[in-house]
């Protein structure tokens, strides 16, 4: 039996863990709870990926020889955006 039922409706709460930060859902409506601390806790996350983006950042070079180099993406890492809708997407 869940600890928390929902203001909204008053349903049970669901209980998530995503990223080692638990999050209450309402299940009928949808809302979503977090206890104290857990929004600093994404907010450091998000931070930390964009100090690690911007430090990866290299300018691009300045020539191209588009005839002796094929067009070449490199992987990306998950952004930090994509994350946090992934911590959000039950």
């Amino acid at each position: 039996m869940p600890l928390l039922t929902s203001p909204i409706d008053g349903s049970p709460m669901k209980q998530i863990n995503r990223y080692g930060i638990e999050i209450d859902v309402c299940p009928t409506s949808g809302g979503i709870w977090l206890d104290k601390g857990e929004l600093e806790k994404i907010m450091s996350m998000l931070q930390q990926e964009a100090a690690s983006e911007q430090s990866n950042f290299r300018a691009p070079p300045q020539k191209h020889d588009y005839k002796s180099h094929k067009a070449h993406k490199p992987h990306k890492k998950e952004s930090a955006i994509s994350q946090i809708i992934d911590l959000f997407d039950f």
